[in-house]
């Protein structure tokens, strides 16, 4: 007796579906044994990449689940609990780029309209122009209502997340209310506790200023009141213009001038307006275009600023990263012009100022000078040394660092004290001092 043709493909069809549901089954089974490897290890509390605290596995309570609040904290802490999630989401993260830049330059060749050839239109015959129905009446002046010059398009990029503004080349974050944060990256009591001068220097980047409404947020304000310090000041700027003039197109990080303003500033706080600051010699071009954070992160090749720096004529200094006495940063590799590193992604910002470690220590071996501590993320690399050449011994610690290094947090007034630290400052924008609720 003969197999129809049909009974055998219903019958491959058949094992298909088995093959496929055995793998879907066994992937189902695979997320829950990254999740539930939870049981095993110790649940993480913050994510230093997406900088925002993580939903904790929640305790099953009757009430919760009526209201719904117990389904949403599980459904988050799946996600945020997962054995290898962060780098699952870099991973789909890197995928769903890819794939929207690929749809966009489908969608850009189908909206672009065909070209006609020239010879075509020449030899194209005239149409005669209608005559006119009605003489021509005279024409009024209507006065029409200029738009506000400083209202901006926030033009989505990348995942609802990054922003050009207009067509002005620049990617930016939109702006969120500083009370959707809690200022806890710097433990409230540990700052409490010190006993030692003690400033903020607040960095007004597009998380926390919206360009459309400058004043908005007053986010500057905000965190003066949840964090009580001796002296405060900011990098501000009055307009989308001046914004473009001290930070990088495709970085979240300030550019040379917008450093350098942040350093005259930082200084002035911690020293009176008296103090001798460095001016100066120069600038310097390399000659590449240079992808910051934003471009990097989400493959986008759309810068078009080239990397430039200030010189300065700084006394020689000893430098120690974690404890070891080593070059800190990448400055030697960048000789000339022409010759520096050229990959299309390379991190500038972070191999000539210097890299992000738990902790960087300038010695410029002047004992009769005062001691200072700077609490910090990558905001500082480019200030720490222009700072620390009016100090004996400068010594900068990273949160996010910190304590898988020393496996501990950090204490600032035990850490002032065992090393003689007179001040202290902490340089930082919304998200680098505040995590995400």
């Amino acid at each position: 007796m003969s197999v129809s043709k049909d009974s055998k493909k219903d019958e491959r069809r058949g094992w298909a579906k088995k093959i496929g549901g055995i793998i879907f089954i066994a992937l189902c089974f695979c997320v829950l044994g990254l999740f539930y490897s939870v049981i095993f290890r110790k649940q993480e509390t913050i994510s230093i990449e997406e900088n925002r605290t993580l939903q904790q596995v929640p305790l099953f309570t009757p009430a919760d689940f009526v209201t719904g609040k117990f389904q949403d904290e599980m459904e988050n802490s799946i996600g945020d609990q997962m054995l290898f999630s962060g780098q699952i989401k870099y991973g789909v993260k890197q995928f769903y780029n890819q794939l929207t830049d690929a749809t966009s330059k489908l969608d850009f060749e189908m909206k672009t309209p065909e070209l006609v050839p020239i010879e075509q239109i020449a030899s194209s015959p005239e149409v005669e122009p209608e005559p006119a129905q009605n003489p021509p009446q005279e024409e009024k002046i209507i006065e029409i209502e200029q738009p506000d010059k400083n209202c901006y398009t926030y033009k989505e990029v990348v995942a609802g997340k990054l922003y050009k503004l207009d067509d002005s080349g620049y990617i930016v974050e939109k702006a969120r209310a500083p009370e959707e944060y809690s200022f806890t990256v710097y433990d409230p009591t540990m700052l409490s506790q010190i006993t030692f001068p003690k400033y903020l220097y607040f960095i007004e980047t597009p998380q926390s200023a919206d360009f459309n409404d400058l004043k908005k947020y007053n986010a500057f304000e905000y965190i003066k009141e949840q964090m009580p310090m001796t002296g405060y000041d900011m990098l501000r700027y009055n307009s989308f213009d001046e914004y473009k003039e001290l930070f990088y197109q495709t970085d979240h990080h300030w550019n040379y001038k917008g450093s350098y303003r942040a350093y005259t500033q930082i200084m002035r706080m911690l020293e009176g307006d008296d103090v001798e600051l460095l001016e100066p010699t120069g600038t310097h071009t390399y000659n590449t275009i240079y992808n910051g954070s934003y471009a990097r992160d989400n493959l986008l090749k759309c810068a078009t600023e080239k990397f430039t720096v200030y010189e300065f004529d700084i006394p020689p200094y000893k430098t120690y990263v974690n404890d070891k006495q080593t070059e800190y940063g990448y400055r030697s590799y960048y000789v000339s012009d022409e010759d520096f590193p050229h990959k299309t992604y390379s991190n500038h910002y972070g191999m000539y100022y210097g890299d992000d470690w738990a902790k960087v220590v300038y010695d410029f071996g002047c004992p009769e000078k005062e001691n200072l501590l700077i609490l910090g993320t990558s905001f500082t690399n480019a200030v720490n040394e222009l700072i620390a050449s009016h100090y004996n011994k400068t010594h900068i610690l990273d949160f996010r660092h910190y304590k898988k290094q020393y496996g501990t947090n950090i204490n600032a007034q035990k850490y002032m004290e065992k090393n003689n630290i007179s001040k202290v400052v902490i340089i930082g924008h919304l998200t680098s001092l505040g995590y995400r609720k």
